[in-house]
């Protein structure tokens, strides 16, 4: 009898939707700040993976890793900046 009554209970708290009707402000700042930073961070994984696949070459290697540590110090500018705020 107990066990029906928990079950019935478990159900009842799945079926009561969430509401999303209002949105949290903060929260929808930080998505869009994530958002605005995705390519940026993309490039800078993209640009470590170009300088390790130039590893062969020593002077190849070495201009990939100055890009690389360029386009690190931009972003963190930025990011410091909180130039991703999402306003």
């Amino acid at each position: 009898m107990r066990k029906a009554k928990a079950k019935k209970a478990a159900t009842k708290a799945k079926a009561k939707p969430v509401s999303t009707s209002v949105p949290d402000p903060v929260m929808a700042r930080r998505a869009k700040a994530y958002r605005d930073m995705e390519p940026h961070v993309c490039d800078l994984a993209r640009a470590a993976e170009l300088a390790m696949l130039a590893s062969d070459d020593e002077s190849l290697f070495l201009f990939a890793v100055e890009q690389f540590e360029t386009m690190a110090q931009r972003f963190r500018k930025r990011y410091y900046a909180e130039e991703f705020s999402g306003d």
